[in-house]
């Protein structure tokens, strides 16, 4: 079974049974097909301790920058408390390392673990191996206009408009097969 088909599966959150056919359901069972994915790729790596937003913090602390908890909370739109939360799961698990800041002593400065790079890598791995075989399964022309449509939708920039776009490609003709395939027409 390729990716594209794996993706759809019945069963997980957002799957098509939960919710009428829209765009926005569509793209909520994308996302949630591919987090799946990812977990089904970082557990062979050797990672299943992680949990949603871990990875993202990760990610803000492999910056330049210092960061610290009260940085995480506003940069993910949380509370203190909340990030604090997150942070000291992450540094229980061994992710992330946490020193007083010398500016402030009731901040804390967040860096990351030889661990923490590991996980990085995995995931960046990880995305590169599913994007490789979804490319696999719907062809590269059909996966550059996935990518177009998805960042008009976006509203990237690069990506021109959604008018810009072609309605009848390989892409847009696997998607709407898909769409009616789970809808049983």
């Amino acid at each position: 079974m390729g990716i594209a088909q794996s993706m759809g599966r019945p069963g997980y959150p957002g799957d098509r049974q939960a919710e009428p056919s829209t765009l926005g359901g569509a793209l909520r069972r994308a996302l949630a097909g591919y987090r799946r994915l990812m977990d089904q790729e970082l557990a062979v790596a050797g990672f299943t301790d992680w949990r949603f937003p871990e990875g993202r913090v990760l990610r803000m602390c492999s910056g330049a920058a210092e960061l610290t908890i009260s940085d995480v909370g506003r940069r993910l739109g949380i509370t203190w408390q909340c990030a604090s939360k997150i942070v000291a799961g992450l540094r229980q698990r061994g992710y992330l390392e946490v020193s007083p800041s010398s500016a402030d002593g009731r901040e804390k400065i967040l860096a990351l673990t030889p661990r923490a790079a590991e996980f990085l890598a995995a995931q960046r791995a990880a995305a590169q191996a599913i994007e490789a075989r979804l490319r696999d399964d719907i062809g590269a022309e059909a996966f550059e206009q996935l990518s177009g449509l998805l960042d008009a939708v976006a509203g990237a920039g690069g990506a021109g408009t959604a008018s810009d776009l072609v309605w009848d490609s390989p892409a847009l003709r696997a998607l709407r097969w898909r769409d009616a395939h789970d809808r049983g027409n």
